[in-house]
């Protein structure tokens, strides 16, 4: 049972990812933005960055919880440090990385 909800986690993320780059409207934010704030956003190299970025966290999400489990760890503990560290840590590293893409600051 743990390691569907960690699949389930894993393959939400890449989902997310593949939606976030075929959809740019689906980015939080942006949807919001006026048009002229639009325009200074590279709304394709966003989506890109954003699409690599969830898989990227989806995958490790997997990786990690398997890395626990073989090292010993309570399987419980491997869910937990897998589904909210994994997470946690990529959304840090989206948020910052995301930056770049506005060139309206």
């Amino acid at each position: 049972m743990d390691s569907l909800i960690v699949w389930l986690f894993a393959v939400l993320f890449v989902v997310l990812g593949l939606l976030v780059r075929k959809y740019p409207k689906l980015i939080a934010g942006y949807n919001t933005m006026s048009p002229e704030r639009q325009q200074k956003v590279d709304a394709k190299g966003l989506a890109a960055f954003m699409c690599r970025a969830f898989c990227a966290i989806g995958l490790l999400v997997l990786l990690v919880h398997y890395l626990l489990v073989w090292c010993g760890k309570d399987v419980h503990a491997a869910v937990l440090a897998s589904t909210l560290g994994v997470p946690m840590v990529g959304v840090f590293y989206i948020l910052i990385g995301a930056q770049r893409y506005d060139r309206g600051r």
